[in-house]
């Protein structure tokens, strides 16, 4: 499906005041995403020795969608 949008929100401060909301938001995003209802655009990933390649393109704004940092 096209034209959705996700509005996101501080987790930081949620995970401090509410934690098991928190969590029950999480297990239910990975749910959508574990079944094909939301879907994650990677554009790049990197092995752990190129994390400074990957920091460095981030900092220039050089990515697009996600990157993701293989760590094992």
């Amino acid at each position: 499906m096209y034209g959705r949008s996700l509005l996101t929100y501080n987790s930081d401060l949620l995970a401090r005041t509410h934690p098991e909301r928190l969590a029950d938001s999480a297990c239910r995003a990975l749910a959508l995403v574990a079944d094909g209802t939301v879907g994650v655009d990677i554009t790049a990933e990197y092995g752990l020795e190129d994390l400074a390649t990957a920091v460095q393109r981030l900092a220039e704004g050089a990515t697009h969608g996600k990157s993701v940092l293989r760590i094992a």
